[in-house]
């Protein structure tokens, strides 16, 4: 049985998702410029502060979320729970699109191992918190976009495009075998 060949353009897309969703990962703080420098801060026991009316009204939970809970949701959407959702939804549909410019681009990827990249894909998505359903939901819209972008190209763009996928493909380094 011979092994499958990896072109970097299939790298490009794993890669590519694996570093977003590396990013969202669970870290530790870093130490602050301060403590790194060695300057030390007084104790601040001595402050009284008094919450504000709406910050009092929000822990009775009486305050309606506001404006800045939506973290860049577009109106008429969920907001996600939280900016790591928010990160994790992007990442899945830079996951799409990049599959669908590997699929457009590089007839020598079989059907399987574009197959078997989005199932690691969403298997990490899941991992890191996310809902294999909204998986689906932003990898299949953004995949749809870019093969829609695609098609509606003429055959000049068409090649331009994927001459730069190629560019950045060659930037890229080489995929980890699993």
């Amino acid at each position: 049985m011979s092994r499958p060949r990896h072109t970097p353009l299939a790298g490009l897309a794993v890669l590519a998702l694996a570093l977003g969703l590396a990013a969202c990962a669970d870290r530790t703080p870093a130490a602050s410029a301060d403590t790194a420098t060695g300057a030390q801060t007084g104790a601040i026991d001595e402050t009284r502060t008094e919450p504000s009316e709406a910050a009092r009204a929000q822990q009775a939970g009486e305050a309606s979320p506001g404006p800045d809970d939506s973290y860049g949701t577009p109106m008429g959407e969920p907001a996600p729970a939280e900016p790591q959702a928010a990160m994790l939804n992007q990442l899945a549909g830079l996951g799409g699109a990049m599959h669908a410019a590997v699929e457009l681009c590089d007839p020598n990827i079989s059907a399987a191992q574009l197959a078997q990249a989005r199932e690691r894909q969403q298997q990490e998505f899941v991992r890191l918190g996310g809902d294999a359903g909204v998986f689906e939901q932003e990898f299949t819209t953004a995949h749809g976009r870019v093969r829609q972008q695609y098609t509606s190209a003429t055959p000049s763009q068409q090649t331009q495009m994927c001459a730069e996928l190629q560019a950045m493909a060659g930037q890229a380094p080489p995929p980890q075998p699993n």
